[in-house]
């Protein structure tokens, strides 16, 4: 009886260090990329526009935990789909573009170095659309109260300062 009751203790403990084992494996899979926010991520790349604009519209509620998400978000600011998307019981009819600019706004002043990049006209696949530059004054315009206009250099020199003093 006592053998059967070590083998016992001894198969629960390795099962609970083996848990151990996948869960910091996993934690770490990864570093970069929250596992809540990369969920989020992952929909943003779905054929479907809702989906791609509700994952957008869940990102910004994470607020600034969602900082490494902004290069996803960025991207979409070009998607200009039509779409009804149903947040707390609530229609409206969105974009996952303008779904993008109201989460980066939302992620605040971490956001603007991803957005530095494209308006220096430094980051190698983004380049602004039209639609994406609308995109891209509502984002700002939110994020800092201000309103300088269509002219993106203009908030370019906004953005500089904001970068230097976080």
């Amino acid at each position: 009886m006592k053998k059967i009751l070590s083998v016992i203790i001894l198969l629960t403990s390795l099962s609970l260090f083996a848990e151990d084992i996948i869960l910091a494996k996993t934690e770490t899979a990864h570093p970069y990329l929250p596992y809540d926010v990369k969920a989020l991520v992952d929909k943003t790349f779905s054929i479907s526009v809702t989906e791609r604009a509700e994952a957008v519209y869940q990102i910004g509620r994470l607020g600034p935990a969602a900082e490494k998400a902004s290069p996803f978000l960025i991207m979409l600011l070009n998607d200009n789909n039509p779409t009804f998307c149903v947040y707390n019981g609530y229609g409206v009819w969105s974009t996952p573009g303008k779904e993008s600019a109201k989460a980066l706004a939302k992620i605040g002043t971490p956001s603007l170095k991803y957005i530095a990049l494209v308006l220096e006209g430094k980051h190698p696949y983004i380049s602004v659309s039209p639609d994406m530059q609308r995109n891209i004054i509502t984002y700002l315009t939110e994020l800092s109260g201000e309103n300088l206009g269509n002219d993106l250099s203009e908030w370019l020199n906004w953005i500089k300062p904001q970068l230097s003093s976080s």
